[in-house]
């Protein structure tokens, strides 16, 4: 068996992409089934008798297991559910004239609050969908225990890399490595000025140290669970690599807006919390409540100019007008669009320990190129 697998490894890694795509979808997704099965035996994170039996008899490497997946996987055909249409529809209107409003009075102008009507059996069904993707509805350490495990390690691909191979090239001894602190997940809180013990510091505070790598699965999710019983908020990003739901619609939003991509990342915030300090982005966001409510405030983008993607960010202004804050509480399934160069903060103002007093919401981040100069 073992010498089957290495051959097949072997034969999907050096076969050529352009090839892999003539495979018969059928038998595509049974040798996934099976590489998937042996890549699971096989993770960092795993240390059982039973995986050290496979890595022993095994010549490839976890990595190589994890690039023919990753090969393999770039020829099938995936359902792209919702398409375009529903999510256009279900965000933003059910007419074009809709989204074509939007475009033309608030993007890289204003926010704007899209109140959830269930008014279509469409917006039901993607939000539906969307929820349902989290095992939201639960407990929040059932939540947690969701979206953290089987978690591996997402590195950044840029949103021009038109050669596949050149990404693979440059990750290829990493693919399928174990989360990655500040690459893959944050776990964050921020202090109420006013809190006696945050002596009037409203920067953010890391439960775990930069660049700390979970080979414990198990300790990590625990070490989660710990922190948000403790105020702090878990993101992950990456959510368009890590869910077909998430990446349906991430890519049906990149179709809409014309970009190569959109970024999205999860957010689950216990009550009565703060995750990130008050920032501004060089992207605009589309945030998209999906379990309990949240407080956000949006400030007036003081600055002339939008940031350009990637430049470097300036301090915030201390003298900040705190009574110019927009403020809007996001309930299930509401949605606000938050402009790059807008100031913002988010928090859950209510209190409880049950799973809707707390808040999981989706990011999505549509970067915007800079022209061609």
């Amino acid at each position: 068996m073992c010498l089957i697998i290495d051959t097949l490894v072997l034969l999907v890694n050096s076969c050529k992409i352009g090839n892999l795509q003539n495979v018969q979808q059928e038998l595509a997704r049974n040798v996934l089934s099976l590489l998937y099965k042996i890549w699971k035996k096989t993770q960092p994170l795993r240390s059982s008798t039973d995986c050290n039996k496979w890595k022993n008899k095994l010549q490839s490497k976890e990595y190589d297991i994890s690039k023919s997946i990753f090969r393999l996987s770039t020829g099938l055909a995936f359902p792209a559910w919702p398409e375009p249409d529903v999510v256009r529809k279900s965000v933003f209107g059910e007419t074009v004239s809709d989204f074509e409003t939007f475009v033309l009075a608030y993007w890289e102008k204003l926010p704007n609050l899209y109140r959830r009507k269930q008014a279509t059996k469409m917006d039901s069904l993607v939000f539906v969908a969307l929820h349902n993707a989290f095992n939201l509805g639960t407990t929040p350490d059932s939540i947690i225990e969701s979206l953290l495990q089987g978690l591996v390690s997402c590195p950044a691909i840029a949103s021009d890399e038109l050669d596949i191979n050149s990404f693979l090239h440059e990750v290829h001894d990493s693919l399928g490595d174990s989360v990655k602190y500040r690459q893959d997940i944050r776990v964050m809180r921020t202090r109420d000025p006013n809190d006696q013990t945050s002596r009037g510091c409203v920067t953010e505070e890391h439960f775990f140290d930069d660049g700390t790598v979970f080979t414990d699965e198990d300790a990590f999710i625990e070490k989660c669970k710990h922190a948000f019983k403790n105020g702090y908020s878990i993101a992950l990003r990456g959510m368009e690599f890590r869910s077909e739901k998430v990446a349906a619609i991430a890519s049906a939003l990149a179709d809409l807006f014309g970009q190569p991509s959109v970024g999205a990342n999860i957010y689950f915030s216990p009550a009565g919390s703060q995750g990130l300090a008050r920032h501004y982005d060089d992207h605009c966001v589309l945030v998209w409540q999906l379990l309990g409510s949240k407080k956000w405030t949006v400030w007036p983008n003081p600055k002339p100019l939008l940031p350009r993607l990637y430049e470097p960010f300036d301090p915030l202004d201390g003298n900040l007008d705190e009574s110019s804050g927009r403020v809007e509480v996001l309930h299930e399934g509401d949605m606000m669009y938050i402009p790059r160069g807008y100031v913002h903060e988010a928090r859950t103002d209510v209190s409880g320990s049950e799973v809707n007093d707390c808040s999981l919401h989706l990011t999505l981040a549509i970067e915007v190129e800079a022209p061609f100069e």
